[in-house]
């Protein structure tokens, strides 16, 4: 019995710790510093349960071989998101370092998002991360076309043939 009631405390007293560190100041808030693996693993799986979630019964207005739009959705994506999200020549210096969690450099790392995923992402943004939302700025059909273009963006900046 001893033994739990020690248990059920660790984990009572565990996060009112860790709040209690917060407040205080002792934990750290510059974006410059290196995300520890295990809040990248957390939080990247929190992310894309939340994306599945949000996109859940969205459809794709574009075709998937629409070529015109796959070609709109690159210049969108060149002139609007390449300042965070890198480009084909390099990721974003400010971007891959000054963004805590670090903003996504599909170019180089290619993406595993859904079109549905990436449009939720970018017309209601992603909460904690620097990414905003779109909604209010870019016409539906244009985000439809740089969610197209993220999602069929592979590693080293290939274009996912299908």
């Amino acid at each position: 019995m001893k033994m739990l009631v020690a248990f059920v405390a660790g984990l009572i007293a565990a996060p009112i710790l860790l709040a209690l560190a917060g407040i205080a100041g002792w934990l750290p808030s510059n974006s410059t510093s290196m995300p520890p693996g295990w809040e990248m693993s957390v939080g990247m799986r929190a992310l894309d349960a939340s994306l599945e979630h949000r996109s859940d019964g969205l459809k794709n207005p574009i075709a998937k071989n629409d070529a015109a739009a796959l070609a709109a959705g690159e210049k969108l994506y060149t002139d609007n998101c390449a300042g965070c999200h890198g480009d084909g020549k390099a990721p974003s210096a400010w971007g891959s370092k000054g963004f805590y969690p670090r903003a996504p450099q599909f170019w180089q790392e290619g993406s595993d998002v859904t079109p549905e995923e990436a449009y939720a992402a970018i017309h209601d943004g992603v909460r904690y991360s620097g990414m905003g939302a779109w909604r209010d700025l870019m016409k539906d059909d244009d985000i439809w076309k740089v969610a197209n273009f993220v999602a069929r963006t592979k590693k080293a900046g290939g274009m996912d043939s299908d």
